[in-house]
């Protein structure tokens, strides 16, 4: 009988003597029973709101008459990875930031043929019928779309990619960015004459709806193509690879017109005139470094080791200035000189050392 009476204390006492911080420690337990409990709750009431039936399966869309609704594209996904191409491009350099940029225009020629695409499906505006009143408020007047707005904005990006690289480019850029402006001002004298036209006879009328300039920006991309391959110096490279090895004299060492130095390297073009150098291991050498562009076209030469990777770098002097470099001493091997600035095959080239 005692070891009966002694089993129910036994079971009795956590609830007539608690473990007050053990039930303390149950607290948090409780409540996210309690939150989850209340989401429950909620999601159910959500299920149950509203008509119970539901159609058998999803119904298409119909468009209403005239209303072009266009389908997917991959076009988006395409243009991003042309921007990764890019930005790629310009961490690696050389090669990989041609294909980069020629990545990126391919895809946005793709989209832009695909907006067109869906533009063509469009209803084709209704010229409104002529209101024929004792003459509209003064100054009223509604002009129609305008493609001037984009071919600037084209001009304008035209001209700060000139900028950057200057030379040729530069004007092609400021050629096209006023022939944009002056194709403006011309629509707007245009619109202006339509608003005076309006104010004496009653007649709102807009002008013509200009089309895409389509010969004059196919001559200038043309003209961009030319002079950029021409000003990047590719042609130059790829006959100086076929060419034979030039003498030590040849090849930038030593002598020419520029300060005293162990090697000289004359950059002219936005390209290196030299594009093999070789100096002995283990000691320190110079560069006499001669930037014959434009002014405002800098130029370095920094040396990189086979990996890519930054060995040594130097500041950029401005076109039509002159310097020489220091470098410390290299193990020997074979490196790569190059400008940071215009990092590509015209301003890269092989530093031997042994």
């Amino acid at each position: 009988m005692n070891d009966l009476v002694q089993s129910i204390l036994d079971l009795l006492s956590p609830i007539i003597i608690p473990d007050w911080g053990a039930l303390v420690g149950l607290i948090p337990v409780g409540l996210a029973i309690l939150v989850v409990l209340w989401f429950l709750l909620t999601i159910r009431r959500f299920a149950t709101a509203g008509p119970t039936r539901r159609a058998p399966a999803r119904i298409a869309p119909i468009a209403p008459a005239h209303v072009h609704m266009p389908g997917g594209s991959p076009a988006p996904i395409l243009v991003a990875i042309g921007g990764a191409g890019l930005f790629g491009g310009l961490v690696i350099g050389g090669l990989a930031l041609i294909v980069g940029v020629t990545v990126l225009i391919v895809t946005l020629l793709i989209w832009g043929r695909e907006a067109l695409r869906d533009y063509d499906h469009l209803e084709p505006a209704t010229a409104l019928p002529a209101v024929v009143h004792p003459g509209p408020p003064p100054g009223v007047h509604m002009p129609g779309p305008s493609i001037r707005p984009l071919l600037g904005a084209l001009g304008t990006a035209a001209l700060l990619g000139g900028l950057v690289v200057g030379g040729w480019l530069l004007l092609v850029a400021v050629v096209f960015l006023v022939w944009t402006l002056l194709g403006w001002l011309v629509d707007a004298s245009a619109e202006y004459r339509k608003v005076e036209e309006a104010d004496r006879t009653g007649h709102l009328e807009n002008p013509p709806a200009r089309g895409w300039p389509m010969t004059a920006l196919q001559a200038f991309a043309v003209v961009f193509v030319i002079v950029a391959i021409a000003q990047t110096g590719l042609l130059s490279s790829i006959g100086g690879a076929a060419a034979p090895s030039a003498s030590p004299a040849a090849s930038g060492q030593g002598g020419g017109g520029g300060p005293t130095a162990d090697l000289t390297v004359v950059a002219k073009d936005i390209a290196f005139e030299t594009h093999a150098l070789t100096i002995g291991a283990g000691k320190p050498f110079s560069i006499a470094f001669k930037n014959d562009d434009p002014a405002g076209v800098p130029h370095n030469i920094q040396i990189r080791a086979a990996d890519g990777s930054v060995i040594q770098d130097q500041p950029t002097i401005d076109g039509g200035t002159s310097t020489v470099y220091q470098y410390q001493p290299l193990q020997a091997g074979t490196y790569t000189f190059i400008c940071k600035v215009h990092p590509f095959a015209a301003m890269t080239g092989t530093l031997t050392v042994k």
